[in-house]
């Protein structure tokens, strides 16, 4: 650039600078990769973890399944006994769960589990016309993960206690016999039970009663309320939340097409915050060269490409630390603790390049892009529109002071 004037060696350099801050997105990009790798290794543990004591839980019944065999006649006349099946599902159901989350640790990563306490009751009306009173009878009771079964469930049909087996599927189930006067299509006949479960990620229901009532208690701060039907009343607390649901037979349709319950958090992950961090990668590098080159015309201390190539990949390694040291601290000291490295090791290299006060003013720049970054994770709900606001503040800025950019370079 010796060969070109001072005003085309500025247009050039400029040129040159935004290039190496576009260049600085391959890094970048690279840096999310890890993100996902590490991501990917964080939910290989905790499906680890899960697998050994209980994925999400679904609590499904429970029903009366009937089956029976009756003669008819076939197309060809000839009399065949056929197998007949029925579910009847309950008039009444109300569930009462008491949720106790704890926190499981696999290599150094926190897994959040729990322990739930679930009673329910209600009663069933048995068809008087369709079921004959001989039919064999199964008390069904369907749970997703049966290894997260903590203890003996205690179930009582009528005045009968039931003992529940496993079956090849998902359920367990207990032979029961109906007393025939029991088919009168009015009697209700109730039922209670008793079930420790063990699960984690969520906690849901399906609504087989006519009318499904479900009251869950937890002392997860962050439940996310999922499925066909939201709470109609729900108290969240930072010590835990309450919600309690209620489900008809009108607005359920079948039974097992139904789902709802509660997606038991532990927050957003230092993975999501560092991904979301990183967004802003490209916006920090872009400011911090374009305060350069300002410093560069004030002060006529010349920052070489090469120096500004370093200064990018020590933006870029910001995210790296963000990301290591996020894995072992609370996401906010991670992200202050990787600040204060960086801002420190450019404050010295600004002031080795310039050797003039103006190296603190790029330090401080730099100090407050990373305070604006972290202002901007916090908001969420706002962040779309705060980070667009800043960034036409920045562009006005950038409009004020390039506004004679053209004229001076036209007189040097």
């Amino acid at each position: 650039m010796k060969c070109l004037s001072p005003g085309r060696a500025l247009v050039f350099k400029i040129g040159l600078t935004g290039f190496l801050a576009l260049l600085m997105l391959i890094p970048l990009s690279m840096i999310r990769e890890q993100i996902q790798d590490r991501q990917q290794f964080a939910q290989q543990s905790v499906d680890e973890v899960s697998a050994a004591w209980g994925r999400a839980q679904v609590l499904a019944g429970p029903c009366l399944r009937f089956q029976w065999e009756q003669e008819e006649k076939d197309a060809d006349g000839k009399v065949r006994p056929v197998r007949h099946s029925e579910t009847v599902y309950p008039r009444t159901l109300r569930y009462d769960i008491d949720v106790d989350t704890q926190l499981l640790h696999r290599s150094i990563y926190d897994i959040m589990v729990y322990h739930a306490d679930v009673r329910s009751e209600g009663a069933f009306i048995l068809p008087a016309d369709r079921i004959p009173s001989g039919a064999s009878c199964t008390l069904s009771m369907g749970i997703e993960d049966l290894r997260g079964i903590g203890g003996n469930p205690a179930f009582t049909f009528g005045d009968e206690s039931a003992c529940f087996s496993q079956s090849s599927g998902q359920e367990m189930f207990q032979e029961v016999v109906v007393r025939p006067e029991l088919f009168d299509g009015k009697t209700l006949v109730p039922f209670t039970m008793s079930i420790p479960v063990k699960g984690s990620h969520s906690l849901k229901v399906k609504p087989y009663g006519d009318v499904t009532e479900v009251t869950v208690r937890s002392d997860c701060p962050s439940p996310s309320f999922c499925g066909d039907f939201l709470p109609e009343e729900r108290e969240i607390r930072p010590d835990g939340f309450q919600a309690r649901w209620s489900v008809s037979q009108i607005n359920r349709g079948a039974p097992d097409d139904a789902l709802f319950g509660v997606d038991l958090l532990q927050g957003i992950t230092q993975y999501q915050q560092a991904t979301r961090t990183v967004k802003y990668g490209i916006l920090i590098i872009l400011l911090v060269f374009i305060a350069g080159l300002a410093v560069e015309w004030v002060t006529r201390r010349e920052i070489h490409l090469i120096q500004y190539l370093v200064i990018g990949l020590s933006l870029v390694l910001f995210y790296a630390l963000v990301l290591s040291f996020s894995e072992f601290m609370a996401f906010g000291w991670a992200y202050l603790l990787a600040a204060v490295l960086t801002v420190s090791a450019l404050l010295g290299y600004f002031l080795g390049i310039l050797k003039h006060r103006s190296a603190y003013v790029l330090a401080l720049l730099v100090a407050l892009a990373y305070a604006l970054s972290y202002i901007l994770l916090q908001m969420q709900t706002y962040a779309l529109l705060s980070g667009t606001l800043l960034l036409f503040v920045i562009l006005v800025i950038v409009m004020y002071f390039t506004r004679n950019l053209a004229e001076e370079i036209r007189h040097e």
